[in-house]
């Protein structure tokens, strides 16, 4: 009786629609996503999706294919037939690529969140797409781009009833939390290996609101096991080298190269729907493990700051009410209840019963302390499970800097403002910013050209390559306006971008933990 009141627990991509003009769609999981104009005024515009303008991809060479992967609300495929088309995409995409990494594929799988899925028109679907025409073309044309959809249910209640589509919250937030396990762990690790078969080609995964949520937790207790076996791994190759046993050593080598060819090379978080308690986890195991994110050094060379990436990177709008405001409201009673029955840790010194924030960052000397108080900054559990990651100030590793004028720069996150070069300013260079700021990166918003550079949080307690940061509502308006030109070209900026000014490559992928 109530089922009209829901959206339907179905797939969109799996039976071929009825069109009015010829030729028609055959296979509505795998789409040609149209070439941008390289001469286009416009750095973004929505790309309309269409059933009647839908084309199959089924040539190699196409620059830009989309495909599509759904999952139900248990976390099962609907049809394994759309994961096989997939990783067929993308090995044909290596194969016509050959041994020119000029034309290695890049592969980014998006996960949408809430009151979204993979319905025809779904705005998140048509904002993806114009997402992948941006890569393609920042890539001078040359690489093809191959994006992946993965779509669920995250909307459950219609458009028509928006008082009940708003408290959706709570029953998609336990579905997002629901789906990850062993479906979603085994696609995306053979999406990365498939990938990888290609040695310059380039896996990125992102995840959006409660689709973040799911990605999160679908990538942390896989990507610490692969982490795990690859450092042992090359341990063990280094030692059976060292006594000289060669075939020892390749096998070990082998084992380490797998365990890195699948996870992706980036992975991406935007306006994360999910508790800090989520990240706290990934946080510890890298702060133990002094992990260390280099893909664009030569190995063998020396670790500079200059080569640390980030493997993960979280950015929240400090405009995002959807995690500033509804995230904590929606967790009030559950974390109650969770206070009653004593399931939280609290700050402590006591011995046997200490619970405070392991700090790790490799610049400065120590490399290791700890928060012990809350003067300090050390947090209770119930505080990170009542706030997203992102907007906590202790777990925040950068912060975006946004020029006011031609010589002051204001901090997204806290307001400060500081005097900087108004020549760095004017050039919105790195290298003209003073080295005791520790400049990340820099990137002009491509329609008003104003600077904004992204910064190491100054006495940071998080220096692992899990990158936290707040974001300038100029980049990021609110929790949903996310397929805009200005926070992609942002992200390419900042993130897709080596130091040298040149579009990420997979060069050398290497994460290193220490040996104890």
């Amino acid at each position: 009786m109530l089922t009209g009141c829901y959206v339907p627990l179905k797939s969109y991509r799996l039976v071929p629609p009825q069109c009015t003009s010829e030729p028609c769609l055959k296979n509505p999981s795998a789409l040609v996503v149209p070439t941008p104009d390289p001469d286009a005024a416009k750095e973004f515009e929505p790309v309309e999706d269409s059933i009647n303008k839908a084309r199959d991809c089924v040539k190699p060479d196409e620059p830009i294919c989309l495909s599509f992967v759904e999952v139900d609300d248990m976390g099962e495929l609907w049809d394994k037939a759309q994961l096989d088309t997939t990783l067929s995409l993308i090995r044909r995409a290596n194969d016509a690529a050959g041994n020119d990494p000029a034309k290695a594929p890049i592969v980014i799988v998006f996960i949408h969140g809430w009151k979204n899925n993979a319905a025809w028109g779904n705005d998140n679907v048509r904002g993806f797409k114009s997402s992948l025409q941006i890569v393609y073309r920042r890539n001078q044309g040359t690489r093809p781009v191959r994006g992946i959809y993965i779509g669920w249910r995250g909307d459950l209640i219609p458009a028509s009833i928006p008082v009940a589509r708003q408290f959706s919250l709570y029953n998609r937030e336990a579905t997002a939390i629901r789906i990850p396990g062993a479906t979603l762990s085994s696609a995306l690790t053979q999406i990365a290996l498939r990938t990888h078969e290609n040695k310059d080609a380039l896996a990125i995964f992102v995840g959006h609101s409660f689709g973040a949520l799911l990605l999160e937790r679908t990538l942390s207790e896989m990507t610490a096991s692969q982490l795990s076996v690859e450092n042992i791994a090359q341990q063990e190759a280094d030692t059976a080298t060292s006594a000289g046993a060669s075939e020892d050593a390749a096998a070990q080598q082998l084992m380490a190269k797998r365990a890195t060819a699948s996870r992706a090379d980036l992975n991406i978080f935007v306006n994360s729907a999910a508790s800090a308690t989520e990240a706290k986890q990934m946080l510890n195991f890298l702060t133990s493990s002094e992990a260390r994110y280099t893909p664009f050094r030569n190995p063998g060379d020396k670790v500079s700051a200059d080569d640390d990436r980030p493997l993960y990177v979280a950015v929240t709008s400090t405009a995002d009410a959807a995690t500033k405001l509804a995230l904590p409201i929606g967790h009030y009673l559950p974390d109650v209840g969770f206070k009653q029955k004593g399931s939280f840790r609290n700050v402590s010194t006591e011995k046997g019963n200490e619970y405070g924030l392991a700090c790790y960052d490799p610049h400065p000397d120590p490399h290791h302390w700890t928060l012990t108080s809350k003067a300090e900054g050390a947090q209770d559990q119930s505080s990170y499970y009542l706030s997203s990651a992102g907007h906590m100030a202790v777990l925040q590793s950068h912060q975006m800097l946004k020029a006011i004028n031609d010589k002051q720069m204001k901090v997204a996150s806290t307001g400060e403002v500081m005097n900087v070069s108004p020549q760095a300013i004017a050039e919105c260079r790195k290298d003209l910013f003073d080295s005791s700021l520790h400049i990340i990166s820099t990137f002009r918003l491509y329609d008003t050209h104003q600077c904004f550079a992204i910064q190491e949080r100054p006495k940071r307690c998080n220096g692992t390559p899990y990158w936290l940061m707040e974001i300038d509502p100029d980049v990021v308006p609110d929790h949903s306006t996310i397929f805009t030109g200005r926070f992609i070209s942002f992200m390419i900026d900042s993130f897709f971008t080596q130091p040298n000014g040149r579009m990420m490559n997979r060069a050398s992928p290497q994460l290193t933990l220490s040996a104890k």
